[in-house]
């Protein structure tokens, strides 16, 4: 049971009846449904809506605060590329033509924008 923990990110076609990804009834089956089943179809996922599925844990550690009742707990991810571009893109911008860095007086100026 639970194979769905076995990978952290997972990619399917999208298919609206693939709602569960460790299946619909986890604590009252006795067969593994959900994500490892449906990644063995073999299905294609190229020139098609995709669906990322990421699999993750949280480890709550408690404080006296969360008693009786605990107000919130917030979890959070980020995707973010590595290795996407060979270098920073932001090499390729032009220099900018003004010679000067505020729009009019010195830097000392209240109207300045150097910083």
């Amino acid at each position: 049971r639970a194979q769905v923990i076995g990978h952290t990110v997972w990619v399917t076609p999208h298919d609206a009846d693939e709602r569960w990804p460790a299946g619909e009834f986890v604590n009252q089956s006795k067969d593994d449904h959900g994500l490892p089943e449906w990644v063995q179809q073999g299905r294609s996922t190229t020139d098609t809506d995709v669906v990322l599925w990421y699999v993750f844990g949280i480890h709550h550690i408690t404080r006296p605060e969360d008693w009786p009742v605990m107000p919130a707990d917030i979890v959070s991810f980020w995707l973010k590329p590595v290795g996407f571009f060979d270098r920073n893109p932001s090499l390729d911008v032009e220099p900018a033509t003004s010679s000067s860095c505020h729009a009019e007086g010195d830097a000392s100026s209240e109207g300045s924008h150097c910083h």
